[in-house]
């Protein structure tokens, strides 16, 4: 097995588990602000929240929208919805769900075993995309940012993966090469493919059963796997 000087982690999905602590944040936010007044059930709610969600976050992915358009258009699409115009409303939707959303910290199953393990072994990276004041405190309040050396934010790096000057900035940081360290992530575009452009290694965690067209140097469905490559 080839060794690494360096290991770099996706966060969203690879650690923080994004459906399940979304589905609670936005439970509570649907509490919170009496959503069933507006809104058929919690399930409409979440669903048409996370289909906008999702397809803003590529559109700001691949820049065709700023940060302040990602964190307000979802609420005030998700209003308009169910024919609500409320910018106010929709603006203290976004706050407290930014506020909420971090403090919820499921973990995908072997996380904090298996970074245990890394650490021991090599230091250990995070290189993902989203808002640093969201991105530190899921790391926080989910009691694994001991584990890491570094942590490389789109907003730190001015670019959103996959373009491969995040990575390049993430190696810059720590001082190592595409060819001494690698990228483990759940998402084969900003993760594997962008790992990829960038001369890294990677190692494609595809727990979700996603085709990746990138070529991973590893596949891995679970996290224990890990141990068996490190």
């Amino acid at each position: 097995m080839k060794k690494y000087d360096y290991l770099f982690f996706d966060l969203d999905n690879t650690f923080w588990d994004v459906r399940e602590n979304q589905r609670c944040a936005l439970s509570e936010l649907f509490s919170l602000y009496k959503m069933e007044c507006y809104f058929d059930s919690f399930s409409v709610f979440y669903n048409t929240f996370i289909n906008i969600n999702s397809q803003l976050w590529i559109d700001y992915r691949d820049g065709l929208i700023q940060r302040e358009t990602l964190r307000n258009d979802r609420f005030i699409k998700l209003l308009a919805s169910v024919n609500i115009t409320n910018d106010k409303l929709a603006l203290q939707l976004s706050d407290s769900y930014l506020q909420i959303t971090p403090h919820y910290n499921n973990l995908i199953p072997h996380s904090e075993e298996v970074l245990t393990y890394l650490n021991e072994k090599y230091p250990l990276g995070l290189i993902t995309n989203g808002f640093n004041e969201v991105q530190f405190n899921k790391i926080k309040y989910a009691g694994i940012e001991k584990y890491f050396n570094s942590v490389v934010t789109s907003e730190f790096a001015g670019v959103n993966k996959p373009n491969p000057e995040i990575f390049f900035y993430a190696m810059k940081q720590v001082k190592v090469t595409p060819k001494t360290c690698i990228m483990i992530g759940d998402d084969p575009y900003n993760d594997i493919w962008g790992a990829s452009e960038s001369g890294m290694d990677s190692i494609y965690f595809n727990f979700q059963n996603i085709k990746c067209d990138t070529p991973p140097t590893y596949e891995i469905q679970s996290l224990i796997e890990l141990k068996n490559i490190f």
